[in-house]
């Protein structure tokens, strides 16, 4: 068996490795874009409940009113703070991904290079036995008459 048959299973397996880090790669961003679209619903939403807030305390609302928005607003700020927690963790995680798909890639690539080189190689030794076997067929001929 030629050496770049032999070969081709490694190739096989880097390929497969750098597809997977990409689908894995792919999963981490989407999560990422989910993630920072939540955030900015939440502080859309915030924002809503501030300006609320300040409308009905200028026009006069009651203590309990009061409290009540002061504590759903906190409630949403801690979710927007948690929020951008998730979106910082998404973050490191999406540049691990990164790097892994980067360091795949790279593997698959050389492994596509040496067994392109080896193909080339075994080319050339097959193209040296077919030109030897030629040669002594042409001298046996040539030798018989």
């Amino acid at each position: 068996m030629k050496r770049s048959k032999r070969l081709e299973p490694v190739g096989v397996l880097a390929e497969e490795t750098e597809r997977e880090c990409a689908v894995q790669m792919a999963s981490v961003q989407r999560r990422l874009a989910d993630a920072e679209r939540r955030r900015i619903e939440l502080k859309r939403y915030l924002e809503e409940y501030r300006d609320m807030f300040r409308r009905r305390a200028t026009a006069g609302i009651g203590v309990t009113g009061m409290r009540d928005y002061q504590t759903f607003i906190a409630r949403l700020d801690d979710a927007v703070r948690q929020q951008d927690g998730v979106i910082t963790q998404l973050q490191a995680d999406c540049d691990r991904a990164r790097a892994r798909w980067l360091q795949a890639a790279a593997r698959s690539s050389a492994v596509r290079k040496v067994i392109a080189n080896v193909r080339s190689e075994d080319q050339k030794l097959e193209d040296r036995r077919s030109q030897k076997e030629s040669d002594e067929h042409a001298q046996r001929l040539g030798g018989a008459r």
